[in-house]
């Protein structure tokens, strides 16, 4: 009976935080920078015997500039990444039309001549409005990494409310804690010491994943022999965290077009190369995220999945960290415990 009551309890609290999602988003935020904080902090506290206070803003200091350089490297060859394909793709689509067009020349004996004069037409159609598409969507997200947060409205508040939260939450948590009841209390640090553990740990099999997928994906296009393999391989590590799909949607055109314009052996390659990525990626993620952060690949893949569908993109991103947080709550046996 207890369990069910905390299931009931568990499933209300989720259900009110989602009702409330716009009011609790900064707070959530908060409370996950926080997390980050919580283990540098403890670490400066540990070597220096420095104040919590003065743990905490070293930290922030730290952790804010280490973000902003990540942010200002990943902006960089984004905008790199999407100048290259605003650039080259427009040239490449009337290549594919033309080779498509020759295709459909010599199966002409199997269609009338209104059906393939149709065709053309309709193929022209298609590579007039792909070109214009192409180079409209290029333009539109070279722009939005420098435009996005100033045109969300309230966004610089909500990094404000968030980033002040968090160094509250981070400086007085054991206060926080202390005004819970002593039954869960311990249980209740033992959960936050765990998550914040876990994230980390989630944050660098991540990054190895991404590392890994990088670094082969610059091996396979440098013995390819195929220019900018710096975008293209970042294009792919990039593409490889979008659920299902993954780096498909930049293989499968290429391998397309490279059968299509004769380039059998190319095509050949750029299978072999699209196949070792995802079987090297299969193989890493799951030791990688489920030794670390002790999260089974399915179970961030449907987490993923569900935010993405619930939320749109902040809940493709924050849906498998709400999963190690329950996670880490069970861990801690905060709820779904028996008596």
């Amino acid at each position: 009976m207890r369990i069910i009551v905390q299931y009931l309890i568990a499933s209300a609290i989720f259900l009110l935080i989602y009702w409330l999602l716009p009011i609790f988003k900064p707070f959530l935020a908060g409370a996950f920078f926080a997390a980050v904080l919580h283990r540098p902090a403890h670490f400066i506290q540990r070597k220096t015997n420095a104040s919590r206070t003065v743990a905490v803003c070293v930290s922030t200091v730290w952790i804010l500039l280490l973000l902003s350089a990540g942010c200002l490297l990943f902006a960089w060859i984004s905008a790199r990444t999407v100048s290259h394909l605003h650039t080259v793709i427009p040239h490449y689509i009337p290549i594919a039309v033309m080779h498509l067009e020759q295709l459909l020349q010599s199966m002409m004996n199997f269609l009338t001549k209104d059906q393939l004069a149709l065709l053309l037409q309709y193929l022209h159609t298609v590579e007039t409005a792909a070109a214009h598409t192409v180079e409209e969507s290029a333009g539109k997200w070279l722009l939005a990494g420098t435009f996005y947060f100033l045109s969300l409205p309230g966004t610089a508040t909500q990094l404000l409310i968030a980033l002040l939260a968090a160094f509250f939450m981070a400086k007085d948590g054991s206060f926080f804690l202390s005004l819970l009841p002593e039954s869960i209390r311990a249980k209740t640090a033992r959960a936050a010491n765990t998550f914040s553990f876990s994230l980390y740990a989630y944050g660098y099999a991540q990054l190895k994943l991404f590392t890994v997928t990088f670094t082969a994906a610059c091996a396979g296009f440098f013995l390819l022999g195929t220019p900018h393999i710096l975008e293209l391989a970042f294009l792919t590590a990039v593409l490889e965290f979008i659920p299902i799909v993954g780096s498909i949607l930049l293989f499968v055109p290429w391998i397309f077009f490279c059968l299509l314009t004769g380039q059998t052996h190319a095509a050949i390659f750029t299978a072999v190369l699209y196949t070792t990525l995802v079987l090297v990626r299969q193989l890493l993620e799951p030791k990688l995220v489920s030794d670390s952060a002790g999260l089974h690949p399915l179970a961030v893949l449907f987490a993923a999945f569900a935010g993405y569908h619930l939320t749109g993109v902040f809940g493709l991103i924050t849906a498998p960290l709400f999963l190690l947080l329950g996670l880490s709550i069970h861990q801690a046996g905060l709820f779904f415990t028996k008596r």
